[in-house]
């Protein structure tokens, strides 16, 4: 077994950040475990709910990095070569976690990450307000039926990082960091594999209003994708194809959220969905602009 490195990204996680912290202190390893949160200039009270916990090393960006660039600074200020990398609105399942992703990566030969399943439960479903339901309805559905293909990937070797060049921190990404990453390692002939755990997400602990879950939530993270199907709607001819794909995506959307979230507010999940993807394509192109991948 090996000393391990967690890396927490915070940004605007003060609902969630402790339970995160909070599930790495309860690991039951024999070997030492450091925490580093990097902090990339949140606004809210996440600061203030770091500073209770001792023994962990907190890095406060002075301007705000984005995802990848907050990710990369705390790789190289990490200690230990086997690295677990745990975003901020997640908690580890149980206490043993840490010895099973260690044990399988251990077993294992030519790894470049393991994985670990991301789930749901329903006691946690049941907590999360109509709008967070609404967005992660599709993870729950996932997570419900334990269907999920590949889980998140959460332990890694730094010096393979490196020779990878780290998260890429300069060039615009279609997918997220975690798919560009598990892009990465296949290409460099690696394997990426899931381990027998799981990560509970806890997105939903957000408790955002419609406005918020739209401005605050959908925005940013859409900076790292874009719905390429609205964009289809400038094609002439092509754009009434387009008109009635989309009409019927947004209707079956709006089915499977029925199925899950009994709501009278469930006749305005259409315009939801419309216009959260209208904003996701204003964040793809935002940050395209950019060249900035945020939280």
């Amino acid at each position: 077994m090996q000393n391990v490195s967690f890396i927490i990204p915070n940004y605007n996680a003060e609902n969630t950040i402790d339970k995160c912290i909070e599930s790495v202190q309860k690991q039951k390893y024999s070997e030492k475990i450091e925490i580093i949160v990097i902090d990339d200039r949140s606004t809210d009270n996440s600061l203030q709910v770091i500073s209770k916990y001792k023994n962990i090393k907190l890095i406060k960006n002075e301007k705000n990095l984005g995802l990848a660039s907050s990710l990369n600074k705390a790789i190289k200020l990490s200690k230990y070569n086997t690295l677990c990398i745990l975003w901020c609105d997640c908690i580890l399942v149980n206490n043993n976690w840490l010895n099973e992703m260690v044990k399988t990566y251990n077993k294992n030969k030519n790894v470049g990450a393991i994985s670990s399943k991301l789930i749901i439960p329903k006691e946690y479903w049941n907590e999360f307000s109509f709008y967070d339901k609404v967005i992660l309805v599709k993870d729950y559905e996932v997570s419900l039926k334990n269907k999920q293909k590949e889980g998140r990937p959460s332990l890694f070797n730094k010096k393979l990082l490196f020779k990878m060049g780290l998260y890429d921190d300069k060039t615009f990404r279609i997918a997220g960091e975690d798919t560009d990453l598990i892009w990465k390692i296949k290409e460099h002939d690696y394997k990426v594999i899931n381990a027998n755990t799981e990560i509970l997400h806890l997105h939903g602990f957000y408790n955002l209003s419609f406005k918020k879950q739209l401005l605050k939530k959908a925005l940013p993270l859409a900076e790292a994708s874009g719905v390429i199907l609205y964009l289809t709607l400038l094609i002439p001819y092509i754009n009434i194809i387009s008109s009635i794909l989309i009409i019927l995506l947004i209707s079956a959307y709006t089915f499977k959220v029925a199925k899950y979230v009994k709501d009278k507010r469930i006749i305005i999940v259409p315009l939801f969905k419309f216009l959260k993807d209208i904003i996701t394509i204003i964040g793809f192109w935002k940050g395209f602009i950019t060249r900035k991948q945020e939280f």
